[in-house]
């Protein structure tokens, strides 16, 4: 089922740019609590399905907002299972008061998670520059520029460390020539893309 309006090709843009936000709230390209990035999109989609896609606004930045909302929920349910809590837990009540709270009323959640975070232009137009970067990536570079780039920027292995890994070995200032020829290939890539 897709909303009015989008049709395949623009239903893989949308998860494709859903992934990136999520990516963005968790901090990098991991797993969080068995989980990837995907299984959030798939229950940012399916929540949006059982509401048949109504959103107030543009549809794309409702949907980075779900999405953000997703990965958020699942950060704060990583959390609560690394301290063995369940988000619906029962917390202890000072003061005695009468109504009864659980740890995800108190759990605090990321700044700027209102409902409005996502509407604003400048924020669809971050998540499009970062699904044009991860293009360039795979689609740009050269596989050793891509190795060498992902190992120092994404995995922060020393350049040395790098250099050693490569067949055939190189030192940590080529490492760095080629960190800066492929970073300057993505800028030239999003600029071109218009992104």
């Amino acid at each position: 089922m897709l909303p009015e309006g989008v049709d395949n090709e623009g239903y893989a843009r949308i998860r494709g740019l859903m992934r990136l936000c999520v990516l963005r709230v968790w901090g990098s390209d991991r797993v969080i609590a068995g989980m990837d990035p995907w299984v959030a999109v798939d229950e940012a989609w399916a929540s949006m399905a059982e509401h048949d896609f109504r959103s107030e606004g543009p549809f794309l930045p409702f949907a980075l907002r779900v999405a953000r909302n997703k990965a958020v929920d699942a950060k704060n349910r990583a959390e609560a299972r690394r301290r063995d809590r369940s988000l619906e837990e029962p917390i202890a009540m000072v003061g005695g008061d009468a109504e009864p709270m659980v740890l995800a009323d108190v759990t605090p959640g990321s700044p700027g998670a209102d409902a409005d975070y996502f509407s604003r232009v400048e924020h669809v137009e971050v998540i499009q520059r970062l699904a044009v970067a991860e293009e360039a990536i795979y689609d740009v570079l050269t596989e050793t520029e891509r190795s060498v780039f992902l190992a120092v920027r994404v995995a922060g292995k020393s350049r040395a460390a790098v250099g050693r890994e490569l067949d055939p070995p190189v030192t940590g200032q080529r490492v760095g020539q080629i960190v800066a020829a492929a970073t300057m290939k993505i800028r030239a890539h999003v600029e071109k893309q218009g992104a």
